[in-house]
């Protein structure tokens, strides 16, 4: 737990440091977002998105850091980076219950086993990502522009995640619970079960729309994240080709981000 802890103090010094260093070089957004998250797991059948998991509600908020500050006019000069590019921090909270084995069919025991069986993750994410817009800032920027511009963004990015998982059969949690678990189907009955709280770094991808009102943008953002364990859904068999890859999450949102000295 102090890991954890160490890396989510550093990573906020850093912000708040560059926050307070760039009160005249670069400006400030702030925003909230929420929508559905889908985690690809070793549930279901590997490969197949539709047996993933059940959705659910995603909430965080957001930071954008703009490399330019709010007295940014013609004069001032530009380039092509702070034209184009924004810093995007955000930390999101997620819970997604009720996982289960989807595309399973036949019967048996084996089938009896997979029904009974369920997955919950709870999960707080700290990232950091960088989006390029397509037109350019100054032109797009509160400071110049009225409302009712669209402007399409593409983004990479850092995470840092923090995952509690859980696993049940008939309602009833394995945490607690000792090897083998006859409960489960043979592949998953030794060495394949992680209920402890964890930690992983992971990388992101995405591709969203902002709109812009008189105070405020709305933003429709898609991204699709890797993380670096197989352990987010708290099953990994390793020695089974099945089981192969790690977890990832797509996250559908939309948002709302209020623009510091907008005009």
């Amino acid at each position: 737990m102090k890991k954890p802890l160490l890396k989510i103090i550093v990573l906020l010094f850093f912000f708040f440091t560059t926050l307070s260093y760039s009160q005249s070089r670069f400006s400030h957004e702030v925003g909230l977002i929420f929508g559905p998250t889908s985690f690809q797991t070793d549930f279901g059948i590997s490969g197949n998105f539709a047996s993933a998991n059940q959705s659910s509600l995603a909430f965080g908020i957001t930071h954008y850091l703009k490399f330019f500050g709010s007295q940014y006019n013609w004069r001032s000069g530009s380039s092509f980076f702070s034209d184009h590019f924004k810093l995007k921090t955000e930390f999101l909270y997620t819970s997604n219950t009720n996982i289960s084995h989807e595309g399973v069919k036949g019967s048996g025991p084996n089938v009896d086993k997979l029904d009974a069986m369920r997955g919950n993750i709870k999960m707080y994410n700290i990232g950091t990502n960088l989006e390029f817009y397509f037109l350019e800032l100054e032109d797009y920027s509160s400071y110049f522009k009225a409302s009712g511009s669209l402007n399409p963004f593409v983004s990479i990015g850092l995470q840092y995640s923090f995952f509690d998982p859980d696993i049940t059969v008939n309602g009833t949690s394995l945490e607690g619970g000792t090897e083998p678990y006859t409960e489960l189907i043979d592949k998953w009955q030794t060495g394949a079960i992680f209920l402890e709280k964890d930690n992983t770094f992971g990388v992101s991808a995405g591709a969203g729309i902002r709109y812009s009102l008189d105070k405020v943008d709305l933003v429709l953002d898609g991204r699709y994240q890797y993380f670096f364990s197989d352990n987010v859904d708290g099953l990994n068999a390793p020695n089974d080709p099945a089981n192969k890859n790690n977890d990832s999450m797509v996250f559908i949102n939309v948002g709302i981000v209020y623009v510091f000295n907008k005009y």
